[in-house]
């Protein structure tokens, strides 16, 4: 059998009944950030973005957006095996395969497809696949769109941006090529 034992709650006082000196607590500490931002700004933890970019850490150079890899001949590594697809755990990933005229390769992505509003960018989709086709090396996190379709990568988008190609994916990107261009570089 479990004892229990029974507490009665105190009665609280007439202050604690209007919370006036937890509300003056929680006003504090918001006014005391607030000066500290507003004559210290050099230690306020905003970044200007894309004026000033952050330097990722390594585990989110490691998880960024995606993209599929080239053999020598420019054609797609991907040989549509369907492991990065059975691997993923937000099922984001659509691929179709196709058969190559020659017997080189036996098979290659005809649609591959990558719905960025689902992905949870945990990388599993490249650990899985076996010959190396895919990366989620580009140094870009998608950000967010006004449009549910632009977050959905075709092939072509996949093999069009290499590392250190900017991307036309997500609003922060966009943003950021815009800037640069307008100040004569990319």
């Amino acid at each position: 059998m479990i004892s229990v034992k029974k507490v009665d709650n105190r009665p609280l006082n007439w202050l604690e009944r209007i919370y006036l000196p937890e509300i003056a607590r929680g006003l504090a500490v918001t006014l005391r950030h607030f000066f500290v931002n507003l004559f210290n700004p050099k230690g306020m933890p905003t970044v200007q973005y894309p004026e000033q970019q952050l330097e990722l850490p390594h585990a989110a150079k490691t998880r960024t957006r995606h993209r599929l890899k080239l053999r020598a001949d420019n054609s797609p590594k991907c040989v549509a095996c369907f492991m990065c697809q059975t691997a993923c755990p937000a099922y984001c990933i659509r691929i179709e395969a196709a058969e190559y005229p020659d017997n080189a390769v036996e098979k290659y992505p005809a649609v591959f497809d990558i719905d960025l509003a689902r992905c949870v960018m945990c990388g599993m989709c490249v650990e899985a696949c076996p010959e190396d086709a895919i990366a989620m090396d580009t140094l870009e996190i998608p950000g967010g769109e006004q449009d549910r379709a632009r977050l959905k990568l075709t092939k072509e988008d996949l093999l069009r941006n290499l590392p250190g190609e900017p991307s036309v994916v997500g609003a922060a990107n966009r943003l950021a090529n815009e800037y640069l261009k307008s100040k004569g570089g990319a």
